[in-house]
């Protein structure tokens, strides 16, 4: 009886932990995988999503300039690295895209800074890659 009572209480702990509503790497993961996949299919309504309210009209607006014109082919993750307070990550990609009227696909190192907010990951800024607007402010 004794060790059922431990084994509830310590389950009951666990689950008052996990659900401080802090951001998780799991959901970072999924939240980057939704922007590869996203950014694959051009779906920019839902990338814009993604992106942190205060940038994501300005990151639509440049969307719909250029919908047409580019085509991202391929994402491949480098590297994460996760703040020590875990509520900021940086993700280090290989970015492959086409921007027409050019039929030279570019390829670059892009380096993405997340932000955690509540219980969710958004994109806070972009260095490098095909999305300028993005690019870190000064």
């Amino acid at each position: 009886m004794k060790a059922t009572t431990l084994a509830l209480t310590a389950w009951a702990l666990l689950e008052v932990g996990c659900r401080t509503g802090a951001p998780t790497m799991s959901t970072l993961k999924s939240t980057y995988e939704e922007f590869e996949q996203r950014a694959r299919w051009g779906d920019s309504a839902a990338l814009g999503q993604i992106v942190v309210p205060e940038r994501r009209a300005a990151f639509l607006a440049a969307r719909g300039r250029d919908a047409s014109d580019l085509s991202v082919t391929e994402v491949d993750l480098l590297d994460v690295n996760l703040s020590q307070e875990g509520t900021r990550a940086t993700v280090t990609s290989r970015m492959h895209w086409l921007r027409l009227p050019s039929a030279s696909e570019q390829v670059e190192n892009v380096r993405s800074e997340w932000v955690a907010r509540g219980e969710q990951w958004l994109l806070e800024s972009m260095q490098g890659g095909p999305y300028p607007d993005l690019a870190p402010r000064k």
